[in-house]
């Protein structure tokens, strides 16, 4: 008996587990079930209208066709967006945006068709293979963009957009509701002409009431199981007074009329009855993709609707894989292309469980009602489908305008009813694309504003990464206003460019005349530009040819490199020039305001005692200095010590220039600084008793001084006067790079 205790207690916890995993998911399937029944209705109703649409007057024998494609579409398509989107739960079905320009291609073929003497039949049939082609064109375009993983490139919707997207939705589930019950069109200009009757009047009594009842639960009542019940006691109130008032027939308007019977559609069997025609086909190929263009715009407005509504984030590529997978399903079995319906994916968000299951349930029911022609419309009544309608919209009107409203975004709150209005008058595609156009101006103005200066300064504050005499950088620290530097970022285009030339004329004119010698432009983080930049570039020249200064350009684009050199903006007959970067281009200029002043003179072999006899002072003797360094000559370039050496000791350059390197991953060479005559090199490891950090080498003959270890502790010995004053030069020279090191970290902070 102990030996079967285990099993039994492990059967008996399995049986628990089973037992409230039931009690748990029982509820949660009947509120999803619940949700599904009313969603599916709403999702038929919105099928009936748009076959209607797509099949007026002698093309009506294609309705019940069209009602089947759409049915089923959405059924099997259904089923799968469902069960893979990223955002669950989800209800699809047909999409208003694609279903309009679904009927203007319905037009276009059966016109087409009678053109060549077609009959109505014929016209029906060639339709709907077009319309099956484009399906089968619009889930592999979809299902390639996921597959390619795209979606980021379409992340380019504003929130004014979606907006006024969500607030035009909201009013079209009213408007909806309204003709869901009268038959009627809801328009502002008809609004004072309607006859409302007593039956409309008690219909709108019925609907306005259910709608508050919701409003109210979702304001006062958190609990996820009141929308269902409600949704459930109303129905049972409703059918019952209906039964005992005799107003259940059809023809009194209090529920939808029957379905009828649907015609089952194949392409594949439409073909052995039809043949099809590929002239037309081709010739309706732009209509075709516009389709699948409008299908492609619309499920990305509706997913980054539906994440706001949400405030949750979606993957657009999955939702591209999955919604491309449903229509490549779909197509072939007659399916036309469906798509995710925000309004119909709330309900089963509020009032379901929120579990993929209801959106899955939706889609069965509605393929339950295509394969048995049930008339599940006529079993719940109009008021209370139109009253879950007029809650939904409310909440998206609601929920579109109370954000911008909140952050007192007034203009994103203007943009955003503007949007609303242009989707109410032209359509959802329109006002998208109406949407899209205000984002990019706005950008434009917002980035030409911003401007594509990254930073601004002069040779006062920033130097080349030449190492230069104490006399000559404090020389080109006091002229530094003479050297201005700038660095671009970003795009230069028609919005930004004549900001640049504005920008660098106001700095020039800002300065006593002619005392700007050089502009630098980096263009080191420039994307690109266009042909407005070349202008603004020419007027710059232009300007600074006036003014004496002279333009230097490095890091320039290849294109744009080449586009310039064409035009002669540098060259042997322009005084401006280029250079592959920034430290060689400030070089250049520090070294013609030193030759300008005559100090290039000053840094030679002859003063090179005088200069360092100014930083000894006048109590000490260079030539006493320097009877402790050996004198070395370099005949050409030649590499004086490398990189992990002893540092044993530090060099004093009389005359020449020498190269700084250190080496990068993959034995790759960069180039840290220069440095020129009367200077010190190698002084760092020197006094910190350690090895060399970097490679020096000579840039052509040099002349050095070099101060062994050995030398060094025998000057402290017989001269520590001499030893002293050395350590204080060392001193000045290391406290002077780090103060101008901190101007150029406080400069490019800013």
């Amino acid at each position: 008996m102990r030996q079967n205790q285990p099993v039994v207690r492990d059967r008996y916890g399995r049986l628990m587990n089973a037992r409230r995993l039931l009690v748990k998911e029982v509820p949660v399937f009947g509120k999803d079930f619940l949700a599904a029944l009313v969603a599916s209705v709403v999702l038929i109703a919105n099928t009936f209208s748009f076959a209607a649409l797509m099949f007026p007057g002698e093309l009506a024998v294609g309705i019940p066709i069209a009602i089947w494609a759409m049915l089923i579409g959405s059924c099997v398509g259904g089923c799968w967006i469902a069960w893979a989107t990223s955002i669950p739960p989800l209800a699809t079905g047909i999409d208003s945006p694609t279903g309009v320009v679904l009927v203007l291609l319905s037009s276009a073929a059966a016109s087409r068709v009678y053109a060549e003497g077609g009959a109505a039949e014929a016209a029906v049939q060639n339709v709907m293979l077009i319309f099956t082609l484009t399906t089968f064109i619009a889930g592999a375009l979809l299902y390639s963009l996921g597959v390619f993983r795209w979606g980021s490139y379409f992340r380019f919707v504003p929130y004014f957009v979606v907006g006024g997207f969500l607030a035009a939705t909201g009013w079209f589930l009213v408007a909806g509701g309204v003709r869901m019950m009268t038959g009627r069109p809801l328009d502002v200009a008809s609004l004072y002409k309607i006859t409302w009757t007593p039956i409309e009047i008690a219909k709108f009594a019925y609907a306005i009431t259910t709608a508050i009842v919701l409003l109210s639960l979702r304001a006062w009542i958190k609990s996820s199981f009141a929308m269902p019940l409600v949704l459930l006691l109303m129905w049972l109130a409703g059918t019952l007074s209906l039964l005992a008032l005799g107003l259940t027939d059809p023809e009194e308007g209090w529920y939808f009329p029957s379905l009828g019977s649907v015609v089952r559609w194949s392409p594949f069997a439409a073909t052995l009855v039809t043949v099809p025609d590929w002239r037309m086909t081709t010739w309706l190929l732009p209509e075709m993709l516009a389709v699948v263009v409008v299908a492609v715009i619309s499920l990305v407005a509706k997913v980054t609707s539906l994440e706001v509504a949400r405030q949750t984030s979606g993957d657009l590529n999955q939702e591209f894989r999955a919604h491309g997978i449903a229509s490549l399903i779909a197509a072939p079995i007659g399916g036309l292309i469906s798509n995710l319906q925000i309004g119909t994916s709330r309900l089963l968000d509020q009032a379901g469980g929120g579990t993929r299951m209801s959106g899955v349930i939706c889609a069965l029911i509605i393929g339950m009602v295509a394969l048995a022609s049930f008339d599940l419309p006529a079993l719940i009544p109009i008021p209370i489908v139109a009253g879950l309608v007029f809650y939904l919209g409310c909440t998206f009107i609601v929920e579109a305008f109370w954000r911008p409203f909140a952050q007192r975004a007034w203009f994103d709150l203007s943009l955003a009813f503007g949007i609303m209005l242009v989707c109410v008058a032209y359509g959802y595609l329109t006002g998208i694309l109406v949407g899209v156009v205000c984002a990019c101006l706005l950008f434009v103005i917002s980035y030409a504003r911003v401007g594509v200066v990254r930073r601004h300064v002069t040779r006062a504050e920033f130097a080349s990464n030449v190492d230069r005499s104490q006399e000559v950088s404090e020389y080109l620290r006091s002229v530094g206003d003479a050297i201005q530097i700038y660095w671009l970022t970003g795009y230069i285009f028609f919005g930004s460019s004549e900001g640049l030339f504005e920008r660098i004329r106001g700095d020039i004119e800002g300065l006593p005349a002619r005392s700007v010698a050089f502009v630098i432009i980096d263009f080191g983080m420039v994307s690109g530009t266009d042909s407005s930049a070349i202008f603004s570039l020419t007027k710059l020249q232009n300007y600074c040819d006036q003014k004496g200064t002279t333009l230097v350009y490095c890091s320039l684009p290849k294109t744009t490199f080449a586009i310039l050199q064409r035009l002669g903006f540098f060259g042997d007959k322009s005084r401006h020039r280029a250079f592959g970067d920034l430290n060689i281009a400030l070089a250049w200029c520090e070294d013609q305001l030193l030759a300008r002043a005559h100090l290039d003179s000053e840094i030679s072999l002859a003063g090179f005692e005088a200069w360092l006899q100014r930083h000894l002072g006048t109590s000490l003797k260079s030539a006493d200095l320097l009877r402790y360094f050996e004198r070395r000559d370099v005949d050409g370039t030649q590499i004086l010590y490398r990189s992990g050496d002893d540092a044993d000791t530090v060099d004093l350059v009389a005359a020449g220039n020498l190269a700084v390197d250190i080496t990068k991953e993959q034995s790759q060479n960069l180039r840290m600084r220069r440095i020129r005559t009367h200077t010190v090199v190698g002084e760092m490891g020197f006094f910190r008793q350690s090895v060399r950090s970097a490679t020096v080498a000579s840039d052509g003959p040099a002349t050095l001084f070099t101060l062994t270890r050995a030398n060094f502790e025998l000057m402290q010995q017989e001269r520590p006067d001499l030893a002293s004053a050395f350590y204080r030069f060392i001193i000045r020279m290391l406290a002077d790079r780090v103060e101008f090191s901190n101007k150029v970290v406080a400069s490019l902070s800013v």
